[in-house]
């Protein structure tokens, strides 16, 4: 439903974008919903001064959920959602010219929201949840100084962290709903990182030791969400939502490495500077007959990113994007569920600031293309 979901109490899915769903679903059944996911996220780069054009490595981003509410009582509900809600996995051809930024880079992350929801009356409820986050993140990249292509830095840390979710959900009239959910900022603590230096020349040793350990901290932003949904007709449901994300608080990540053998601790730096962005979403919900529900939806999204701190690791751009989803009811209890989204990444043109030595990047212009598609199970008993 292209993430219009504030307001939408038909999946459990939406208690991670409001947990004030869950105190809809206070009742004697419960519900479980799981799947799997994979995201192939693809860009092309074209560079300012050689106009050679690389298209990056096709890799699946793999991911899944699972979601089960349980009624306590009539006015009281647990839930449980398990989510992978950041990632990306990036892999530019070997030789490339932007090797010296970024060969390769992949974020995993996994949370963890167990939720409480209480339904106040037949129109109102409200819940919250804590987050448990746990991410992995890894960089490699050419040591171009060398003559040896094989000069590798590579970077491998994960860690984790806590945040919280809370939410409202109303309905004024027989047709007519809203939704407001915050979701806090999570900072993930990586403490337990290494870094490793491959085919540095002797000279060169007491800078870049054969291995390291290194610490760092990754600020995933909080989030600011808004939702109606308006039942048009007795088959036709339509949702909107509105979300303001604080992507300044990811100013830069930035690694800090110990002191090894005779080479001294150091900072490497990879600045950010992101700034806040909205999201704008519309879905739809049709009951097409007794077994079978169509979802559809639309969404744009503001990038973060500045143009002087686009960089290949993750070359994000305004994005528009679709997407389309089935709901088979196999039986009254069971039921199959499936979705695809694309999303076309507007032109960014990045330009290097060779005087500013924090910001590493290269100058080219950037074209994205998001593909995304998940299957998975729901069952309620």
């Amino acid at each position: 439903m292209g993430g219009a979901s504030t307001a939408y109490i038909g999946s459990i899915a939406g208690m991670v974008a409001n947990p004030g769903l869950l105190g809809q679903w206070a009742d004697s059944v419960t519900r479980v919903s799981i799947g799997g996911m994979g995201q192939v996220r693809r860009s092309s780069f074209v560079g300012q001064d050689t106009y050679q054009r690389t298209d990056q490595d096709l890799v699946v981003q793999p991911g899944g959920y699972a979601f089960a509410t349980y009624g306590l009582t009539k006015r009281l509900a647990l839930g449980l959602a398990i989510t992978t809600p950041y990632g990306y996995h990036t892999r530019w051809a070997e030789g490339w010219e932007g090797r010296a930024v970024v060969q390769e880079s992949q974020l995993n992350t996994y949370f963890a929201q167990p939720t409480v929801g209480f339904r106040l009356n037949d129109n109102f409820s409200l819940g919250a949840g804590l987050i448990y986050a746990f991410g992995q993140y890894s960089q490699s990249r050419v040591l171009s100084q060398y003559d040896d292509p094989a000069a590798l830095a590579k970077f491998d840390v994960n860690g984790s962290g806590l945040g919280f979710s809370a939410g409202l959900y109303g309905r004024s009239g027989d047709n007519l709903a809203f939704g407001i959910s915050y979701r806090s900022g999570v900072a993930l603590k990586l403490n337990n990182g290494t870094a490793t230096y491959a085919n540095v020349p002797a000279r060169d040793a007491g800078i870049y030791p054969a291995s390291t350990s290194f610490s760092s901290q990754l600020n995933l932003p909080n989030s600011l969400s808004v939702g109606l949904a308006d039942r048009i007709t007795k088959n036709l449901l339509v949702t909107f939502d509105f979300t303001l994300t604080g992507w300044s608080s990811l100013d830069s990540v930035n690694f800090e490495l110990a002191a090894s053998g005779g080479a001294p601790g150091r900072r490497v730096t990879n600045s950010r500077r992101y700034d806040d962005a909205l999201a704008f979403r519309v879905g739809a919900e049709y009951q097409a007959g007794s077994k079978l529900t169509i979802l559809a939806g639309a969404n744009y999204d503001e990038s973060p990113v500045r143009d002087e701190f686009i960089n290949p690791e993750l070359p994000d751009a305004n994005r528009l994007g679709g997407s389309l989803g089935l709901v088979y009811q196999l039986t009254e209890r069971l039921a199959l569920e499936g979705a695809y989204s694309f999303a076309y990444g507007q032109k960014r043109t990045a330009r290097a600031n060779i005087s500013n030595e924090r910001l590493s990047n290269i100058s080219g212009t950037y074209r994205t293309v998001i593909n995304t598609a998940s299957l998975g199970v729901s069952m309620s008993f």
